[in-house]
């Protein structure tokens, strides 16, 4: 008989936003925000368990209410506020070298930081909600490395989680992608994380835009590093780290709405400065990074800007945190036909609790 038992996470939030836009219009927003995530986890045979979880994200000022189950978000960047769905439902083997997750799953590949952010694989962030439809394994290569193999199915409509326009799957041959990384298990010296990643997403490519027939494969690699250092005997360190992207195929810049007949750059990176325990669970954390107009897939960073964030979180114990967040956001090139980029500015403080 298998053995069942709940657990999940609940986060709330209040956001204040200013945006300067194209025209030079100022627009702010201040609301409230909240994610629920409740998962059933049961162990339905030797070394295997069965995982599902509701999610759902909600806003106060909302205007609506959705629960559905599909293999797309309303969008490619991510679920609307009032939507709610299944994150999870998929089985999990373990054995002692490899584990392998089939069904939905969330995957995230984020730097050991208080900003906690990535180039490419963060499904879910700060309220979001994603997902990824396929299976997930990961395994022992030798006594210092590990290897994930991703491959992720594709509707039609989107996926679960994050891309930028023009991408797209309207080819038959864009129904299946891949992730493949390698990450160290232990490291030389101060190092904490070092991880290389490879996304290969065939004939999804609009290179010239999506209402153009032409399609490319995307691919993307990226590397990831991380080292920590202590400051004295009470506990403090200090967590440099830092992430490169780039992309090997780029769209056309009038497909991503930049004036110029040559293809986008493609470079994306983050680079991050941390204080660990200042004092016991208290952290504060600042980033900086860019994407160019070509680097299409990250959750945290847009393509064609530039970000600078500072955060600080307080962690009393495993399952409570909150956090203060400033954000800045300024796109990199000027849009074609505009007269002004556009910036953002944004804050928040937020509670979450695990169960």
């Amino acid at each position: 008989m298998a053995d069942w038992r709940l657990e999940g996470d609940i986060r709330i939030g209040l956001l204040a936003n200013r945006r300067d836009t194209r025209n030079r219009e100022q627009i702010e927003n201040t609301h409230a925000r909240a994610r629920l995530r409740v998962r059933l986890i049961g162990d339905v045979g030797s070394n295997w368990q069965l995982r599902a979880r509701v999610a759902g994200s909600y806003a106060s000022d909302q205007d609506r209410f959705d629960a559905y189950l599909r293999r797309y978000r309303p969008s490619g960047t991510g679920v609307v506020p009032g939507d709610t769905t299944l994150d999870e439902l998929h089985l999990v083997y373990q054995s002692d070298d490899w584990q392998l997750r089939v069904g939905r799953f969330v995957t995230g590949f984020t730097l050991p930081i208080v900003p906690g952010k990535s180039l490419d694989r963060n499904d879910a962030s700060n309220f979001g909600i994603g997902w990824t439809d396929g299976l997930h394994w990961q395994g022992k290569l030798t006594s210092s490395w590990r290897a994930h193999l991703i491959s992720q199915v594709n509707s039609p409509r989107g996926t679960g989680n994050t891309i930028r326009g023009p991408i797209d799957f309207s080819a038959s041959s864009s129904r299946a992608s891949l992730f493949a990384a390698v990450e160290a298990t232990d490291h030389p010296g101060p190092f904490i994380m070092r991880m290389l990643g490879l996304t290969w997403m065939p004939a999804s490519l609009a290179v010239d835009g999506i209402d153009q027939p032409e399609r490319d494969d995307y691919l993307t690699i990226t590397a990831k590093s991380a080292a920590a250092w202590p400051l004295g005997d009470n506990g403090l360190r200090l967590v440099a780290a830092g992430e490169i992207g780039q992309a090997l195929n780029r769209p056309q810049r009038q497909a991503v709405g930049l004036s110029g007949d040559s293809s986008v750059g493609g470079s994306a990176w983050q680079a991050s400065l941390n204080l660990m325990d200042i004092r016991p669970g208290h952290h504060l954390g600042a980033v900086y990074g860019r994407a160019q107009g070509g680097w299409l897939i990250s959750n945290d960073y847009r393509n064609n800007d530039e970000l600078a964030e500072l955060r600080y979180q307080w962690r009393p114990n495993r399952d409570l945190s909150v956090e203060i967040r400033y954000r800045w956001r300024v796109e990199l090139e000027l849009p074609a036909g505009q007269e002004h980029t556009r910036r953002d500015q944004d804050v928040y403080a937020r509670l979450t609790y695990r169960f």
